[in-house]
């Protein structure tokens, strides 16, 4: 069986919340749901009630310790990281299962933006066939998932505001190798880039790339990062 792990903050003005349970619901094989919240101020949590029980509040919280907080409350041995506002496919775990199964330890989704832009396209081109495949990096709207037991081999998601996933990857790629990828694609919310403009976003990701290898502090990063929308972390 699998836990779903699903970290939220004020997720109704994404509008994704429905349609991601219904995907959810919608599966070939049977899992636990475990929603943990930052103590969302909009009514995510009567949404999230009305499929899983299993509701938790970390207030103050980053998605970072969320994730890892869901984690202690999981009772199964395949853990899936859902991005609050990515989409899997229907029918779509039972795959992920028998991925498992396997020699392979770590695997992921193909990305897809749910906005159509050339520049956009390129990104989760990028995503999917040069960074994960030559560094194994990958960033949560992937919807990375493996075996628990893997998981608390290499360390818990580090307690960082933005790029908690970064060095998280770096250990599986050093004890593991690189994921593998799944062969179905997930959409995930362009919410970012559609609210900050498509090129002046890509660009400041790039500059938060800069900044994150140049040791700049992570919540100085992603104040810049969030400080307007808060998707993640509240300023």
């Amino acid at each position: 069986m699998i836990s779903v792990i699903l970290s939220t903050n004020n997720e109704l003005r994404n509008n994704y919340l429905e349609a991601l349970f219904d995907a959810l619901n919608n599966q070939n094989s049977e899992c636990e749901i475990i929603v943990v919240d930052n103590s969302s101020s909009d009514a995510t949590r009567d949404v999230c009630k009305k499929y899983t029980q299993q509701i938790h509040v970390l207030e103050n919280s980053n998605r970072a310790e969320r994730f890892n907080y869901g984690l202690k409350k999981a009772k199964w041995d395949i853990i899936v990281f859902h991005h609050a506002a990515t989409i899997i496919p229907r029918n779509s775990l039972r795959d992920l299962e028998t991925a498992l199964s396997g020699r392979y330890v770590w695997w992921w989704y193909r990305h897809s933006f749910d906005v159509s832009h050339p520049l956009l396209k390129f990104t989760s081109w990028y995503s999917n066939h040069v960074r994960a495949k030559h560094s194994g990096i990958l960033y949560a709207d992937h919807i990375i998932f493996w075996k628990t037991e893997v998981f608390r081999a290499v360390g818990w998601f580090p307690n960082m505001d933005v790029f908690e996933e970064t060095p998280l990857c770096k250990n599986l790629v050093k004890r593991y190798g690189k994921p593998i990828l799944l062969d179905h694609s997930i959409i995930t919310s362009a919410r970012r880039f559609t609210r900050r403009g498509v090129y002046k976003h890509a660009l400041f990701n790039q500059y938060l790339k800069l900044c994150y290898y140049l040791w700049v502090s992570h919540k100085t990063m992603n104040k810049s990062y969030e400080s307007r929308d808060g998707y993640n972390v509240k300023y």
